[in-house]
């Protein structure tokens, strides 16, 4: 395979095929090129491949996918001009193909890249490592309430409880033993389930209990708000509250941080960390209390990130020694010319 073969035929399919067999106008030939434009400078900035070393043993499907994901995370192009580009580079593959059959089977696998759909949401929403770590620090520690709040956010990572769950969670449910403590948590149909705690937040947890049960009998909740000099079950609506307060705080820190923190956020972003830490999916099933296997699999989306891993991981990689044009090497400029995307 001629490494110029790419450059040849990408000037053919826009200054031949483009205007004068399918009489595109000269607005889309002028999007089409931009395409183009975008890819040599991905190759270029972000792989340091140089465009006269562009030829279609590079240019594949999973580097194709590489810059449209690019052009949508750091971009943050459109899904509209994501499939425009999509659909300039199908264009010229399938252009590749007619002409010659060698390159017929690069055409079909770009072929099979779907369209992106528009505003689509993760399956779930949870927060990123940097995203909890952050919004642990929102709280002032150095009033009382706000170390009660602060602790209440390890605890629904810690455990992955759910909110009802939580607030209904007892002293007597907390189970000290030589090996560490366990919490039992009574979960949807009454169905038990215990979690051990992992060292540091057995400390929170210690430190929790000594400023706000010292004296405290083993049927108290361990959350609690005080009504006429009363201890009484912290309600939903109070941990919503402060929830909603700190996410703003972190949404100023932190633009990505998402205004509509919710209880269940950390159960969910617990449950995806153990899933890209290749957890086993029914181990997570039995963390989290689900009764099918089906609803753990909500985290078992593929998400950018997972994609990002998937292709490095693919044997159609970049060479290590990329093949040298020696027709146009030093003479960028001039290549860009000759390919119509100067």
């Amino acid at each position: 395979m001629k490494t110029y073969d790419f450059h040849d035929h990408l000037r053919l399919f826009l200054s031949e095929y483009l205007p004068h067999r399918r009489n595109f106008s000269d607005q889309t030939i002028r999007a089409y090129k931009q395409t183009f434009r975008l890819m040599k400078k991905y190759f270029e900035e972000e792989k340091e491949i140089s465009f006269s070393d562009l030829d279609f043993k590079i240019v594949t499907k999973e580097n194709i996918y590489g810059f449209l994901l690019f052009l949508k995370d750091v971009k943050k192009c459109s899904a509209n001009t994501l499939n425009l580009r999509l659909s300039a580079i199908k264009s010229f593959f399938r252009f590749c193909g007619e002409e010659d059959i060698e390159y017929y089977s690069c055409y079909l696998k770009i072929k099979s890249i779907h369209q992106f759909k528009g505003a689509k949401k993760n399956c779930v929403e949870y927060l990123s490592p940097e995203q909890i770590k952050l919004i642990f620090t929102i709280p002032d520690t150095g009033l009382r309430l706000e170390r009660r709040n602060q602790f209440l956010m390890i605890f629904l990572y810690e455990t992955g409880m759910r909110l009802s769950e939580i607030v209904n969670i007892r002293l007597s449910d907390i189970i000290r033993k030589e090996d560490g403590i366990t919490i039992r948590i009574k979960g949807k149909g009454s169905k038990i389930r215990y979690v051990p705690l992992l060292e540091d937040c057995v400390r929170h947890l210690n430190a929790y209990i000594s400023a706000f049960h010292p004296n405290s009998d083993c049927d108290e909740y361990l959350f609690y708000t005080i009504h006429n000099t009363e201890k009484t079950k912290m309600s939903s609506g109070t941990v919503d509250a402060f929830l909603k307060r700190y996410a703003k705080t972190a949404h100023e820190k932190d633009e990505s941080f998402p205004l509509n923190l919710h209880a269940h956020m950390f159960r969910h972003s617990v449950a995806m960390s153990m899933y890209k830490n290749e957890i086993p999916i029914s181990y997570i099933k039995d963390f989290l209390g689900h009764a099918d296997l089906s609803t753990t699999s909500i985290y078992s989306y593929a998400d950018n990130e997972t994609i990002r891993k998937a292709l490095e991981s693919v044997q159609d990689e970049i060479p290590s020694s990329v093949p040298k044009n020696k027709k146009w090497k030093g003479k960028e400029e001039e290549l860009a010319k000759y390919c119509c995307i100067d």
